[in-house]
């Protein structure tokens, strides 16, 4: 029967309920990838105040309001035309972006873009040698050689 409230007990309830509020279910249908898989995990707003609050030792609540007080002035500062630099992490910035033509991909049609502005990050030393570390390699099997270079 359609719009009929829930009959059962509030732990019934719950068990059908998703882990988050519907808003946002936006990776909900994706599977996590494993530790072999080459897809890489995708860290969201809701993982990061986690990681914020055990590395901070501050409450869920706290990390959230930290993650959107540190979002919010990043877009409110460079809205207003300022550079926003974090040491070692980067910075964002306004930049301009001229007119152009381009080449439409349905039909080839050209199709003309006005100027206008992008945020741009560029990445701190920090961050740019944390993506630089070596991925640790996994275990060649012992029952293959390695294979020699240049051999077919």
């Amino acid at each position: 029967m359609r719009g009929a409230p829930f009959s059962g007990t509030t732990e019934e309830r719950q068990a059908c309920m998703p882990p988050f509020p519907a808003t946002r279910m936006e990776r909900i249908d994706k599977t996590m990838p494993t530790a072999d898989s080459k897809t890489p995990k995708i860290v969201g707003k809701e993982e990061l105040a986690h990681l914020i609050a055990a590395r901070a030792h501050v409450d869920l609540k706290q990390a959230d309001a930290m993650l959107d007080a540190l979002t919010d002035t990043v877009r409110e500062e460079v809205a207003r035309g300022h550079q926003v630099r974090l040491m070692g992490f980067g910075s964002w910035k306004l930049t301009a972006v001229s007119a152009r033509t381009i080449k439409s991909i349905r039909g080839g049609a050209p199709i003309h873009l006005p100027a206008g502005k992008r945020v741009s990050f560029s990445t701190g030393s920090l961050l740019a040698e944390a993506a630089k570390a070596p991925v640790p390699a996994k275990q060649a099997s012992a029952s293959k050689p390695a294979a020699k270079k240049g051999a077919r």
